[in-house]
């Protein structure tokens, strides 16, 4: 073979083999609100980041979104609207996850006490807004 091809050929290997080993991946992350209530603030960031970045966005219920995000182990946090849970009393609830991102996924957004169906599928995850259960009733005194 020539010369030049040679080195042409070595060239274009060498700098595939620089891109191969660069920024690492963007993938598409949908994300999905199945809650009541709209989520305020949805951030996903490097795991164990102080700085959360920017939010992605709102979420109003039922609606979806796509973004695009690094590869990489990630932490995700959303922030719901304040709810009122008396009647003097609001409440912000906020949902957190860590997961490996190495490909497209969806993140569905749900309340703990209302699993969404489809959760379950592969390249699908669930992340959960913990409600607070209603205090139990104390068992009535039984005086015999």
């Amino acid at each position: 073979m020539n010369r030049l091809v040679i080195l042409a050929i070595l060239e274009l290997l060498v700098l595939g083999g620089f891109a191969a080993c660069g920024a690492p991946a963007l993938h598409q992350v949908q994300l999905v609100n199945k809650t009541p209530r709209t989520i305020a603030e949805i951030y996903i960031f490097p795991m164990g980041a102080a700085n959360h970045g920017a939010s992605r966005g709102s979420l109003a219920p039922n609606a979806s979104s796509t973004v695009k995000v690094r590869a990489g182990n990630v932490d995700v946090l959303a922030v719901s609207e304040k709810i009122r849970v008396e009647d003097t009393q609001t409440e912000t609830r906020t949902a957190t996850q860590t997961l490996e991102l190495k490909g497209p996924l969806e993140l569905v957004f749900h309340d703990s006490d209302q699993t969404p169906a489809g959760v379950q599928r592969t390249g699908t995850i669930g992340v959960v807004f913990r409600t607070p259960q209603p205090p139990a009733e104390a068992p009535a005194d039984r005086t015999e």
